[in-house]
């Protein structure tokens, strides 16, 4: 700190020593969240069917609740493929039909 310089000679001490602490620790990257794998959808889907009671329409929505509690990033999880992983579960007879949505 110089002398000369107005604006640092108001900063108290207790700042100053908290911003030097700060820039003695070591910085951490972000962890990137993984993208969630068919199989982590489809574990998804079969628990939200389990759970859901409401509109099809918001089903994706809590597809994609749960995959972001188990620590996924659901960016590029598309309300599509979540509908092709349901149909695809309920033509394997692993779940049944009991949003209603499909037709044969």
């Amino acid at each position: 700190m110089s002398r000369g310089d107005p604006l640092l000679d108001y900063v108290p001490e207790d700042i100053v020593s908290e911003v030097m602490e700060l820039e003695e620790k070591p910085r951490r990257r972000k962890r990137r969240l993984p993208y969630p794998t068919k199989r982590d959808i489809s574990d998804a889907v079969i628990e939200a069917v389990k759970m859901f009671h409401g509109h099809p329409d918001e089903f994706p929505d809590l597809v994609m609740e749960i995959l972001e509690e188990r620590g996924f990033y659901t960016g590029f999880v598309t309300i599509r493929r979540i509908w092709r992983i349901y149909e695809e579960l309920v033509r394997k007879r692993i779940i049944g039909d009991y949003l209603d949505v499909l037709h044969d």
